[in-house]
């Protein structure tokens, strides 16, 4: 059986008020937390693979991966008397 290898986006951050990592896959909509990189990494990829599985028994089209990108916004805040 061949498998295909496919790719995809993953934003990770440190939560530092909770003590752990986020990671949010872009093209699925999802997310996943770790308590290390490694840990927020392995979770990601089982979140990915889940919904890529269970997408594939209902039918569905596999997502691909999007082109998000990240940006950096300004505000302006109200000046303070």
């Amino acid at each position: 059986m061949q498998h295909n290898e496919l790719y995809f986006q993953v934003l990770i951050e440190e939560d530092t008020l909770e003590g752990d990592f986020i990671a949010y896959i872009p093209a699925i909509r999802l997310g996943a937390r770790g308590d290390s990189l490694e840990e927020v990494r392995e979770n990601a990829r089982d979140v990915l693979q889940m919904e890529v599985e269970s997408r594939l028994q209902q039918g569905k089209d596999i997502p691909s991966d999007n082109t998000a990108t990240m940006e950096k916004l300004s505000i302006l805040l109200p000046a303070i008397r």
